[in-house]
């Protein structure tokens, strides 16, 4: 009977030891669970945190990389960051990727030259001798840079001036030249027109595979090349894309494009077409009547006439080489039109027609045709009028610049020596 006493006693010692053990590994399991799960969070957050630091450095960045880099100025262990910084269309497009353990995060923008609405040129006039002179119910309001010869009131058609005041705004000269587009950006337009092609069949997308056809921009740029013309139809299509054609593409209005890069000598886009895209031509672009392209599109034409010889029979024709926007229609973004060798001729590059709506900037440097109203900036070689039969050369006529209308700060193409922003968070 005594011995059944001890190894009961013994029995129930076991199993309270038992017990206190089991108690006190779930302790150090509980602790050590939400330790690391601290840790995890915590490192999810600093990732985010990392993640903007790392954008901050491609807003400094001065040159394209190739290749994906390490920042180094992190050292923290089992954390990382890597930043890249690459040409997309007429803007650049900046990639951070932080990892902390196996957990990652990837942020992606559109990057572009900042605009501080009230410190940036609402205006800038190219310097060629030529005072700038108003006519009807004009009105410039902002910061003006203009040549030497200022600014004077017009006569057109019967119409003189009608407003208070020439200038809304401080007047400023300006220079001989416009601000220059980086090298990197003209490289880039000059290889999308000549080069760009599709090398690797898996990168290529089938325009009749889907009615929806999406690419993050988390993964490598996809796209459809042909050298006959392509129309975008019924479709909605959107991501990290590149579409090249040849010949010339157009876009009807039952198309949906986000995001996406067009490239064509003639780019065409039908009436009531809605979206957010980038054109890049190099003969013309024609903006059908009542289109609505969102922030950050932008409509490209560049003309290399350095590097190659005039064809006077493709170019004596209004509809040639250049951007003409129709009645109605409102485009957030960017319109440039860029000649390798500046010409004087009286042909107009850039039309914006009456009850039409740039928000955001237009770089030309060539002439400029302005019957609707730019809410931001504009920088131009010179204006254009033709109006009863005539051509008046820097003379702008019944229409509006303004900065009151746009955000305090957006963004424009990539300029030399201006500092950058991000235009808009990608996925």
């Amino acid at each position: 009977m005594k011995l059944k006493l001890k190894s009961g006693a013994l029995q129930f010692t076991v199993f309270i030891a038992v017990l206190i053990a089991l108690l006190l590994a779930g302790l150090v399991l509980y602790a050590y669970t939400f330790i690391y799960m601290k840790e995890q969070s915590k490192g999810a957050i600093e990732n985010i945190q990392i993640a903007d630091i790392g954008m901050q450095t491609l807003l400094e960045q001065k040159e394209l990389n190739t290749d994906t880099l390490t920042i180094d100025f992190i050292k923290k262990e089992n954390q990382t960051i890597k930043t890249h910084l690459s040409q997309w269309g007429v803007f650049q497009k900046g990639t951070t990727i932080t990892q902390f353990r196996k957990k990652k995060f990837t942020k992606i923008a559109i990057i572009g030259s900042l605009i501080i609405t009230d410190k940036s040129p609402t205006l800038f006039l190219q310097e060629t001798h030529n005072a700038l002179t108003v006519v009807g119910s004009t009105k410039i309001k902002g910061i003006a840079y203009l040549p030497t010869q200022g600014v004077n009131s017009g006569y057109i058609a019967g119409n003189s001036y009608y407003g208070t005041q020439l200038i809304y705004g401080r007047i400023e000269k300006s220079t001989s030249e416009l601000p220059k587009p980086e090298k990197a950006f003209l490289d880039a337009v000059i290889f999308y027109l000549k080069e760009y092609k599709i090398d690797r069949q898996e990168d290529y997308i089938n325009l009749n595979s889907a009615m929806k056809i999406t690419n993050s921009f988390k993964e490598k740029t996809k796209g459809f090349y042909s050298q006959n013309a392509i129309i975008l139809e019924n479709k909605i299509i959107s991501g990290n894309i590149i579409i090249k054609s040849e010949t010339a593409i157009k876009v009807r209005k039952t198309a949906l494009l986000n995001d996406l890069i067009l490239i064509a000598p003639i780019i065409e886009i039908e009436d009531k077409t809605i979206g957010n895209f980038q054109a890049i031509a190099s003969k013309k672009i024609t903006l059908g009547k009542k289109c609505n392209l969102s922030y950050p599109s932008a409509l490209l034409l560049f003309q290399d006439n350095k590097n190659s010889v005039a064809d006077n029979s493709n170019y004596n024709t209004l509809s040639e080489n250049q951007i003409f926007i129709d009645e109605g229609s409102i485009l957030r973004g960017c319109v440039s039109y860029i000649q390798t060798k500046e010409t004087s001729d009286f042909q107009t590059q850039i039309v914006l027609e009456k009850d039409s709506k740039i928000k955001g900037q237009v770089y030309c440097n060539g002439n400029f045709e302005i019957k609707g109203t730019v809410s931001g900036s504009v920088y131009t070689k010179q204006f254009v009028a033709n109006q009863a039969g005539s051509i008046f050369m820097n003379h702008v006529y019944n229409a509006t610049i303004e900065n009151e209308t746009v955000p305090a700060i957006y963004g424009g193409i990539i300029l030399e020596q201006e500092p950058k922003t991000v235009l808009k968070w990608l996925y």
